[in-house]
């Protein structure tokens, strides 16, 4: 791996009074969008079906809008944990006080990081206006039922990027007016990140230092509008997990093709539960192909490895577990860790790494980076 980037000079502390911070916590909505309906006008809660008026189909159920997620792959045993559940009876993760009792104060986190689980398909709505609507609703909602509820809260605010004046203007709107929202969740489509369709939201994250956060979606590879999958279409649960690091691979290659990182210098990009171990191939072929090819892509001044390590940030979760503890410190190692390695939990999801065990897995020294130091760096002051 000789041909990546030159590693720089070993990554100083960063004075910061975090020990540790969760950079991927999903918040549940007790009652699904029905919850969006206080921050939508009547004429937009009637558009999304989500008016309290019957509105019944001639088969008796109510029709409302819905943000397309995986309704064909089903996980057994359930994609939540059970004992995130509140004593309420309310579904896991749905309850910011039960949270912040058992995650928060369990592991000894400063700071967690909001990924909205409803809305992560919202990059496959076809309508760019329910889109933009939903999106600044349910920023707010956030804001009031979650970044209201805990300190130690901070949120992601969600965009469509169908429209991405209306989203660089939410962007603006929320942003600048809320600093507790520390970075922006761009849910993907069917468009590679990397096209100029996207600029304006680039701008405008750059504009306010908010990092552009990228998660799986749900719908990879089920609808026309959600990012395909490699070669077809996943028979079983299991393939389509595994698989999804196909759709982070195929976008930060499209990133540092098209030269978002010559054009807007100042951004950040966070791959959240994109997995580690494909990076070292990844790079190395980009890095590669590039130098053979520089006539195709001249705007390309650098190693595509050392654009990913200035603004790529990556978290931890699904941390690999190798036979050998010192195959991942190699990993590491190749990767840049102690720069581009953030601490996630994914709670309240299944595959929860809880940081008690995964943070031990690290090599030492790069620790302090992972736990809360990077993330410090990523998400600045307003983290």
């Amino acid at each position: 791996m000789t041909e990546l980037a030159d590693r720089p000079a070993e990554a100083a502390a960063v004075p910061t009074r975090y020990r540790l911070v969760d950079c991927d916590v999903h918040p549940i909505m007790k009652g699904g969008l029905a919850e969006l309906r206080p921050y939508l006008s009547r004429a937009e809660q009637r558009r999304l079906g989500l008016d309290e008026r019957r509105n019944l189909t001639t088969t008796g159920h109510r029709e409302a809008v819905s943000i397309p997620r995986n309704t064909v792959y089903v996980n057994q045993a359930g994609v939540l944990r059970d004992d995130a559940r509140a004593e309420d009876g309310s579904a896991p993760g749905a309850d910011p006080a039960h949270t912040a009792r058992q995650l928060l104060d369990g592991n000894g986190i400063d700071r967690a990081v909001l990924i909205g689980g409803e809305v992560l398909g919202l990059g496959a709505m076809p309508d760019p206006d329910a889109a933009a609507i939903i999106a600044a609703a349910y920023n707010q909602w956030l804001a009031d039922t979650w970044l209201s509820a805990d300190e130690r809260y901070r949120g992601t605010l969600v965009v469509g990027a169908q429209d991405p004046q209306q989203a660089a203007a939410e962007i603006r709107r929320r942003a600048g007016a809320d600093e507790r929202f520390v970075a922006v969740l761009l849910p993907l489509t069917d468009r590679l990140l990397g096209e100029r369709h996207h600029y304006p939201i680039f701008e405008a994250a750059a504009e306010l230092g908010l990092p552009i956060t990228l998660h799986p979606n749900s719908g990879e590879g089920i609808f026309r509008t959600s990012p395909s999958m490699a070669a077809g279409t996943p028979t079983y649960y299991v393939e389509w997990h595994t698989g999804l690091s196909q759709v982070f691979q195929a976008t930060l290659i499209s990133l540092v093709c098209q030269g978002v990182f010559e054009r807007f210098p100042g951004l950040k990009v966070v791959l959240t539960e994109g997995g580690l171990g494909w990076i070292p191939d990844v790079l190395w072929r980009l890095d590669k192909n590039v130098k053979g090819l520089r006539d195709e892509v001249p705007w390309i001044r650098r190693l595509p490895s050392e654009y990913v390590f200035d603004h790529v940030r990556f978290t931890t979760q699904p941390l690999p577990e190798p036979k050998r503890r010192s195959h991942l410190h190699v990993l590491c190692e190749i990767a840049q860790a102690e720069r581009t390695l953030m601490f996630s939990s994914d709670y309240p999801h299944w595959d929860f790494d809880d940081p008690r065990h995964a943070l031990t897995q690290l090599p030492a020294e790069i620790r302090s980076r992972v736990q809360s130091e990077n993330a410090v760096e990523t998400y600045g002051d307003r983290l």
